[in-house]
């Protein structure tokens, strides 16, 4: 059996992104993965500016508690007259600093009279005040390649003026199920059937990683059909996932079918759920295998599939596996088995600071419900038990 750690470092190894690009405007940018480099054609802040709404003041020893109100500026409008010393403008967050500012006072800490400003708090050089370039320099990386276009992203880009950027083509994946015990849900079932599961939480899943996803339905346990099906699907398609059909001693129409047009290798992988597992090609389109068992399906996805679709959709290196954190096991095992297992957990915060690890019940490869229930996948190493109060490796799900 090859180790789960050896198996990721292989896939990931073995495939590169590939795709085509295309230039966007902005707006239509939105969630696709950028395929250039950023840099800052301005500072940020672009100019000295006023953190609140408040005063500018000139106050050279930070001793002064009055001041001469001179004027008054608001954003979008010019600072061109310096200020002396003790002299003070009325300023808005935004607004551009007059030379010779030293701080800015909240409105909230002062009193007027006619121009006369009284301050009522202490001056802090540099308060409530925004320098020029402080945030970011000219010609600095302000996204870097592989960068998901969501909300902030697209906003840092809008700020530095950019109206177009390049980005990738999004990732085709085509996803099938095999097996003729499988039905579509909403059909009658005969004896010795199931509804196909598989098929749609991982649809559901391609989908919330903002891949491009088709439905390839399920396979039949038939060779020609097959091979004729998963063909269709390599020449248009970047990626093809299967479930089923994996496991030694299966019937192997889906094994031959790839060998017959493509290349396939299957391996015995050390952990659990999951143990099947194969991945290969036809032609320049990657092609994944899954274990049948619905979970099993649902922790391969998740801890050996999506580091290497990140990968082939062009993301940051950061961003290819779920984030992993350190908790404290409120629960323990029985016994340490041969391979490494991912166990379906729930984090709760029993008191400030600390997070705890409670495992669900119902930890069988084909009982799905508590794949819902769960927060997280929790590795346990081979070998290895846990013990109530022991620090665990816990891999975050998406919400």
């Amino acid at each position: 059996m090859i180790d789960f750690e050896t198996a990721r470092a292989a896939l990931l190894e073995q495939h590169e992104c590939r795709l085509k690009t295309v230039r966007l405007p902005l707006a239509e940018a939105a969630n696709r993965i950028l395929a250039q480099r950023l840099s800052a054609k301005y500072p940020s802040p672009m100019f000295d500016n006023s953190a609140m709404d408040g005063y500018a003041v000139c106050d050279s020893e930070g001793s002064l508690r009055e001041f001469r109100i001179t004027g008054r500026i608001q954003a979008g409008e010019t600072a061109q007259n310096p200020l002396a010393e003790g002299e003070a403008v009325r300023i808005f967050t935004g607004a551009p600093l007059p030379p010779n500012t030293t701080a800015v006072v909240m409105q909230e800490q002062t009193e007027t009279d006619g121009n006369r400003l009284l301050v009522n708090a202490e001056i802090q050089a540099g308060q409530n005040m925004r320098l020029k370039a402080e945030e970011i320099e000219v010609g600095q990386e302000l996204l870097a390649q592989g960068t998901k276009l969501n909300m902030a992203a697209l906003g840092l880009a809008a700020s530095q003026g950019y109206a177009e950027l390049t980005v990738y083509e999004p990732l085709k994946v085509q996803v099938f199920s095999t097996g003729n015990e499988l039905v579509e849900p909403g059909h009658t079932l005969s004896d010795g059937q199931i509804y196909d599961a598989n098929r749609y939480q991982l649809l559901a899943w391609l989908q919330e990683l903002g891949l491009q996803v088709s439905d390839g339905g399920i396979l039949p346990d038939d060779l020609t059909q097959t091979e004729a099906a998963l063909a269709a699907a390599a020449g248009q398609s970047d990626v093809v996932i299967t479930s089923g059909g994996a496991s030694v001693g299966e019937a192997d129409y889906l094994k031959q079918a790839i060998e017959h047009i493509g290349s396939l290798a299957m391996h015995t992988l050390a952990i659990k759920p999951g143990k099947p597992f194969a991945w290969g090609h036809i032609g320049a389109c990657k092609v994944f295998i899954l274990p049948g068992n619905p979970v099993a399906a649902f922790a391969t996805s998740n801890m050996l599939l999506l580091p290497v679709l990140n990968k082939l959709a062009g993301k940051q290196a950061r961003h290819w596996q779920l984030p992993k954190v350190t908790a404290k096991a409120a629960f323990q095992t029985k016994k340490a088995i041969k391979r490494r297992e991912f166990l379906r957990v729930v984090l709760e915060n029993v008191e400030v600071g600390e997070t705890v690890v409670k495992l669900l019940p119902n930890q069988s490869s084909a009982m799905l419900r508590t794949c819902t229930a769960a927060d997280a996948l929790c590795e346990v190493p081979a070998g290895k038990t846990v013990s109530e109060g022991d620090y665990v490796s816990v891999y975050l799900l998406p919400n």
